[in-house]
């Protein structure tokens, strides 16, 4: 692992990729955070009927779920800066999270559910919402897709194994608060798919671009 972050500061192109992609993932997020908070000043959508929620009585579980989710959050983000290839991965899939989800949330308004407990991250709101809690942040989850795209993007088994048991509770546990509705837990994971594709197709690129653009440099020096 040391090797390939000392072989990144030896390449200059490589490092500059690294560094424009990064920011480039922190500008995406400050848009995602401007775009949630006029998404919450939008009227109307849809109500949908979630036979779900409606048999799930709604309970404010908000501090286990925000330990659960930071603990998977914090293990996955370790495990996928371990190599500035797959940081780079992790920046595209991130910020194809953020495209995807705010286009589908663009075009798919939605209401918040019945019975909605909002659900409460102080450090989420204080960091990037101007502490206001979001109740329209629906299609697709958030806090299940970021759980899922560290699940595909994670290749020690064990850790592979325990986020996806985290997968599961936080969207378990989001229905219980009825935070989300069913349907965007369940597409959740599939738009994390295809972030966590084009994490990895990006980054596999950019290295091999570099790379290449570096041995030819080499040759004709």
């Amino acid at each position: 692992m040391l090797k390939e972050w000392k072989q990144l500061t030896k390449n200059k192109a490589y490092l500059i990729s690294f560094v424009c992609l990064f920011v480039l993932t922190l500008i995406f997020l400050k848009l995602c955070s401007i775009f949630l908070l006029f998404n919450e000043t939008r009227t109307g959508g849809y109500l949908l009927d979630d036979y779900l929620l409606r048999i799930l009585p709604a309970r404010d579980i908000s501090q286990p779920l925000f330990i659960i989710n930071w603990i998977g959050i914090t293990t996955g983000m370790i495990m996928c800066v371990r190599t500035p290839k797959r940081a780079m991965a992790l920046f595209v899939a991130v910020i194809a999270m953020i495209a995807l989800r705010s286009a589908t949330m663009y075009l798919v308004p939605l209401m918040p559910p019945e019975g909605i407990i909002p659900l409460r991250d102080c450090f989420i709101e204080s960091s990037f919402y101007g502490d206001q809690v979001l109740l329209r942040d629906l299609f697709f989850s958030g806090h299940t897709a970021s759980m899922a795209i560290l699940f595909f993007l994670v290749d020690i088994k064990p850790i592979k194994y325990l986020l996806g048991l985290i997968t599961f509770i936080i969207g378990y546990l989001l229905l219980v608060q009825h935070v989300h509705y069913t349907v965007d837990i369940i597409a959740a994971p599939f738009f994390a798919y295809i972030a966590a594709y084009l994490g990895t197709k990006g980054a596999d690129y950019i290295h091999k671009k570099v790379n290449s653009d570096q041995k030819l440099e080499a040759v004709l020096t």
